[in-house]
């Protein structure tokens, strides 16, 4: 039956297949010299149709300067669905997106081809509807190409998507858009928690805000320390030990390879591996994202654990101040600057550093323990605060696409 699993009351009879050619009018969009972007009409790109739920005019990246024929050309208004023309996955290319301003035009880019909307239909539904697993085989499996996967009009054109009648597209719309509602908001939950925390952590280390000890009296100054005054290279090996291997990674920080990667990376032989211990502080010494000179995070994995031997591992005088350089090494600028200075980087973005020179320069710090303690206190209650919201988002994006499975043909 042409029905999906979960309907809405009131609604019944079978659902019906159109090619996208009856809704939809493609073209492919502007390509201008360097010099035109950045300044004028907003401009549909990659970015926009990846990482947004739908798209409005303010939340477009880029601009571009059109002429008056261009924007008549290349017109974007609402209910026009905006597609990925091409990209280096085949899982991604012919992903679409929606336009929904209904107050603001905007123009697209030579990587995307656009779907002017010629036929009533919902345009959120359609867009939800066509990143589905019917549709997107059906693109996926017609992209040509090798290193990079494209897609043209024609093969957009004979793309069939089931759709019911436009009353019921509104209905299933509608709860789709409560349910991007409620994940924007725990998103923008998770963002002001961040930004607390940020905000906190620089007032930390600029001390201007300072704790009590426990008879409500000041702390001492704090001092610059060189970290190997507080880090000791943690220099064991695996050996024969069955220890599961782990990687870094930006946010996640030491996580099992297989749970982070889908797969072990690993060497056969892991013997020479470096175990890691709750509490210890590793440097991974490759570039990472936002990271040129590598990233620095504590373990919190409760047992021993194995990473590669290109990493440096130091156990920490105690777990607070592992925690406090965890914390500060968590901001890109802080990591930047630390290890600009002492680390060399050669051929093919390698990066040059010896362990010891990665604890040779110094770092403003508490010098009292129970200062530090109370430092990263505050600092763990918060970042558990995040994550706990973080797991609600989960929930409710997991929520999201169990509906999106049974309420779509």
């Amino acid at each position: 039956m042409k029905v999906p699993q979960l309907r809405f009351d009131g609604f019944d009879g079978e659902w019906k297949q159109q090619e996208l050619s009856e809704l939809l009018e493609f073209k492919n969009g502007i390509n201008a010299d360097k010099d035109s972007y950045g300044h004028g009409t907003k401009f549909i790109n990659v970015l926009d149709i990846l990482n947004n739920d739908y798209i409005l005019s303010d939340k477009i990246i880029g601009s571009v300067n059109a002429t008056v024929q261009q924007f008549q050309t290349y017109s974007v208004t609402h209910g026009d669905i905006l597609f990925l023309r091409s990209s280096e996955t085949r899982e991604d290319v012919g992903k679409c997106n929606v336009y929904l301003d209904e107050e603001k035009a905007s123009v697209f880019g030579g990587f995307v081809i656009r779907g002017k909307k010629i036929a009533d239909y919902s345009p959120f539904f359609l867009k939800t509807a066509l990143n589905n697993s019917s549709a997107r085989n059906q693109i996926s499996s017609k992209a040509g190409g090798s290193t990079r996967y494209n897609v043209g009009q024609g093969i957009l054109s004979e793309v069939t998507v089931m759709i019911p009648k436009i009353e019921e597209q509104q209905k299933v719309s509608s709860f789709l858009m409560l349910l991007n509602r409620k994940t924007e908001k725990q998103q923008e939950k998770i963002e002001k928690l961040e930004q607390l925390k940020k905000g906190m952590m620089q007032e930390i280390f600029s001390q201007e805000l300072r704790f009590k000890d426990e008879d409500g009296g000041e702390f001492g100054e704090w001092k610059s320390i060189k970290l190997n005054k507080i880090l000791e290279e943690r220099k064991e090996k695996c050996n024969e030990r069955n220890l599961k291997v782990h990687s870094v990674a930006v946010r996640a920080g030491v996580i099992n390879q297989i749970t982070h990667l889908g797969r072990s990376f690993a060497a056969k032989d892991v013997s020479n591996y470096s175990v890691v211990k709750y509490g210890d502080i590793v440097y991974t010494k490759s570039p990472t994202g936002d990271f040129p000179f590598g990233i620095i995070k504590q373990s919190h994995i409760k047992e021993d654990v194995i990473v590669s031997p290109l990493y440096g591992i130091y156990e920490p005088k105690n777990f607070y101040i592992g925690y406090i350089l965890h914390s500060y090494f968590m901001y890109k600028n802080n990591t930047t600057n630390y290890l600009h200075s002492i680390v060399q980087k050669g051929a093919k973005n390698t990066i040059n550093i010896t362990n010891q020179n990665f604890v040779s320069k110094n770092i403003q710090l508490p010098i009292s323990e129970v200062e530090q303690k109370q430092i990263a206190d505050f600092l763990r209650n918060t970042d558990r605060k995040i994550k706990k919201e973080k797991e609600k988002l989960m929930v409710l994006e997991e929520q999201k696409k169990g509906f999106m499975q049974r309420l779509f043909v």
